[in-house]
C-alpha cells in the first residue's frame, strides 16, 4: 500500500548534497511528493521566494550566512512560513537561538521516518 500523497511543498535548505538527498527520500515515502532543495542562504531566498513552500527545514549551519539568518529572512517575506531547524549538533544556545528566531520546531539530524512523521504530523495540514 503506498502511503497518501499529501500536497504539501517542502523546501530543504542544506549544505550537503547527500543530506537533501536522503531528506527528500524520506519526504517521498511519508507522502510529500513536492520536496525542493537549496545548498545555502542565497538559493534558498531565491527558492523560497519562487516556490513559496509551506514548511522549511533549515540547517542552522550553512556556509556564508546562517541557518538562524535565513530563518529571519524567510519569515521576513512570508511571516506565515513554518522553519524547522536542523542540526547535527546539540547545541541548546543554537536551539534556543533558532526558536526564538521563529523557527516552529528542531529536528536532530540525521533523521528518520519516526521523527520525520512526528514532526511533519504537528505542523502540516
Amino acid at each position: 500500500m503506498c502511503p497518501q500523497v499529501i500536497a504539501t511543498k517542502i523546501l530543504v535548505v542544506d549544505d550537503s548534497e547527500a543530506f537533501r538527498k536522503v531528506m527528500t527520500e524520506l519526504l517521498v515515502r511519508v507522502g510529500f511528493h513536492e520536496v525542493v532543495e537549496a545548498k545555502d542562504f542565497d538559493e534558498a531566498m531565491e527558492v523560497f521566494m519562487r516556490e513559496k513552500p509551506k514548511i522549511s527545514f533549515v540547517d542552522m549551519i550553512l556556509p556564508g550566512r546562517s541557518g538562524v539568518e535565513l530563518t529571519k529572512a524567510m519569515l521576513a517575506v512570508d511571516p506565515k512560513a513554518t522553519i524547522i531547524a536542523m542540526s547535527s549538533i546539540i547545541n541548546k544556545k543554537m536551539i534556543r537561538e533558532s526558536m526564538d528566531n521563529g523557527a516552529k520546531d528542531f529536528l536532530l539530524k540525521p533523521t528518520n521516518e519516526i521523527a520525520l512523521s512526528s514532526v511533519l504530523t504537528m505542523w502540516s495540514d
